[in-house]
């Protein structure tokens, strides 16, 4: 613990002059670092049919009288409310479009796409619904393309590998539902879904990392968010920017709005742009010198003297454990007076506790052996019959020789192993 101290405030005040990671999966409509989606907002808007931006609610795709429409969410959680997911699924009936670009789906909406057998099986819970692996090296395969596309997973500057996010098998064990596998990573791994509703359909994508500017910039990586959106269809796209945000509740309308706790913190990681006090600091010269000598002088007291202090503490050797040489040497003395049988019956007890713990197999001390112990342990049925023969021996006679205890303890030895 002493060596990591240092190293720990270490890594915080460089956190702290540095700011933010670059790399941060923000998917900022207006921001133009490396994971924000301003330039597919961009490419987008200069369809034929538009873009429309939806900022305040959902209720505008129900007002919606176009044959054909298209709804788009990109970034990390949609946060539906009951409201929204009847605007969305209502959308989506009528015959339109919804490409749902993010790792996790609200239950709200999950349980209505893939059915309540499904979502809410007794194996599975809601974290395990959308699960997670790491790799370094993606291979895409898309449903409407006959070639495989490749996709190298870089680390950032903190050396984290990006996850790949994919959907768990037993969310899709419903065969009855209209739902197609249209995107796969490496032949096992279902990263994308259509979901058909009605007359329309949804398109769920959860890795939208691809579909934002580092991607759509390069022309040598177009080809993988063009492959993702796929799923737009004729029309307009709306744009939900109101489901970033989870939406206010009762607790917050009612509070004033000259709350001083209310202030305006993002509370990510970029300590400069989001905590006013510290930028303010920054900005002035003589607080920014003071700032940075304390951030110094707390690092040199961590370095040097920030040990704690005391007399060495002494050794202390552990107790010998002679439990087992207690057992030993009760047992050869149990051996030795020719008490064959309660050895016997020793092991039958250590029997029950090792199929209890093992195979789950309940059997109490004054029960007999279960008879179809072959399919409970997976015993061939001979073995499993020997066995059951010198385990009623033992539970009847306690007065067993020398070598019928040895046979007892070579019938029942294929029980122990795995």
């Amino acid at each position: 613990m002493r060596t990591k101290l240092p190293r720990l405030a270490l890594a915080l005040g460089l956190l702290t002059l540095l700011g933010c990671d670059p790399w941060e999966e923000r998917f900022d409509r207006e921001g133009e670092k490396a994971f924000d989606t301003y330039a597919l907002y961009e490419l987008l808007a200069a369809r034929p049919a538009g873009l429309r931006l939806l900022a305040d609610s959902l209720g505008e795709l129900n007002r919606d009288t176009l044959e054909q429409a298209n709804y788009l969410f990109v970034g990390n959680f949609p946060h539906y409310d009951e409201r929204a997911v009847t605007h969305l699924l209502n959308f989506v009936e009528r015959g339109n479009r919804a490409l749902i670009a993010c790792p996790q789906l609200p239950e709200d909406l999950a349980y209505h796409l893939f059915g309540d057998d499904c979502y809410y099986s007794d194996f599975a819970d809601y974290d395990s619904h959308f699960s997670v692996h790491y790799l370094d090296t993606l291979r895409f395969d898309f449903a409407h393309r006959a070639d495989t596309l490749e996709q190298a997973v870089f680390r950032t500057r903190y050396g984290f590998r990006l996850p790949t996010y994919y959907v768990s098998e037993w969310l899709l064990c419903d065969q009855m539902l209209d739902y197609h596998i249209t995107e796969v990573v490496d032949s096992n791994l279902v990263t994308g879904l259509r979901i058909g509703f009605g007359r329309g359909a949804f398109y769920l994508t959860l890795n939208p990392r691809y579909l934002t500017n580092y991607y759509l910039v390069d022309s040598s990586d177009q080809a993988l968010p063009r492959a993702m959106l796929a799923g737009l269809g004729a029309g307009p796209v709306y744009w939900d920017e109101f489901s970033h945000e989870a939406p206010p509740t009762d607790r917050d309308r009612a509070r004033p709005a000259s709350n001083p706790g209310a202030r305006n913190y993002t509370g990510g990681r970029n300590l400069l742009q989001g905590n006013q006090a510290l930028r303010y600091v920054q900005e002035q010269p003589p607080l920014a010198l003071a700032w940075y000598c304390l951030v110094a002088t707390g690092l040199l007291f961590v370095l040097t003297r920030g040990r704690r202090r005391q007399r060495v503490v002494p050794v202390v050797a552990p107790r010998e454990n002679s439990s087992r040489r207690f057992i030993d040497t009760i047992s050869r003395l149990v051996y030795q007076r020719g008490y064959h049988g309660r050895l016997a019956q020793r092991e039958l007890g250590q029997l029950r506790y090792h199929l209890l713990e093992h195979f789950g197999i309940r059997w109490r001390e004054d029960e007999p052996p279960p008879p179809n112990l072959s399919e409970l342990t997976g015993l061939p049925p001979a073995a499993a019959a020997h066995a059951l023969r010198w385990i009623e021996r033992a539970r009847r006679n306690d007065n067993l020789s020398e070598n019928e205890l040895l046979d007892f303890y070579r019938a029942i030895q294929p029980l122990y192993r795995p």
